[in-house]
């Protein structure tokens, strides 16, 4: 339901008078009054201040220019979450490239002629070679499956956020 500041409106006669189209019946203007009625039961809307926000129920006789002050706040803020889901996945995505990255590096030591040339000699080594590789191997498993938990997870924030932009 939008939301809007009373402006100089005393009463919500007043107000209903102020956000109906022009040349609706006095019957419809009270309509909407007794609708903003039902929709902000703890206001004294007898005795409106400018200032007060109040809930206006959608109707058919709603003027259109009236602006909704908390949509469109909502509209940015919706928007800003957005960007900043992008921006996380970008980062979570680069993370795993630049864990690839560091993984191949560390492959290329551990394969390395001279490595693999003492590796035969040393049991300690042969052993600290096989783990390494393993770890390697399952690190680069773990990255990628928590960054496709992540990616996962913010999709749903996406649908999440795009319910909550479509309420009211």
């Amino acid at each position: 339901m939008p939301i809007v500041v009373v402006e100089q409106e005393k009463t919500v006669a007043a107000l209903a008078a102020r956000l109906v189209a022009a040349g609706v019946s006095e019957a419809a203007t009270e309509r909407a009054a007794q609708a903003i009625r039902e929709a902000n039961p703890g206001l004294d809307l007898d005795h409106l201040r400018p200032g007060m926000v109040v809930v206006v129920p959608p109707s058919a006789e709603a003027r259109d220019d009236v602006p909704d002050v908390v949509g469109g706040a909502l509209d940015a803020y919706f928007e800003q979450i957005h960007r900043e889901l992008v921006t996380f996945i970008q980062a979570a995505q680069s993370a795993l490239e630049a864990d690839r990255t560091e993984r191949a590096a560390t492959a290329e030591v551990l394969d390395a002629e001279a490595v693999q040339a003492a590796a035969p000699y040393d049991p300690v080594l042969r052993n600290n070679l096989e783990q390494a590789r393993r770890t390697l191997a399952d690190d680069g498993r773990i990255a990628v499956e928590i960054t496709e938990s992540l990616i996962t997870g913010t999709e749903q924030w996406f649908t999440d956020l795009d319910d909550l932009s479509t309420m009211g």
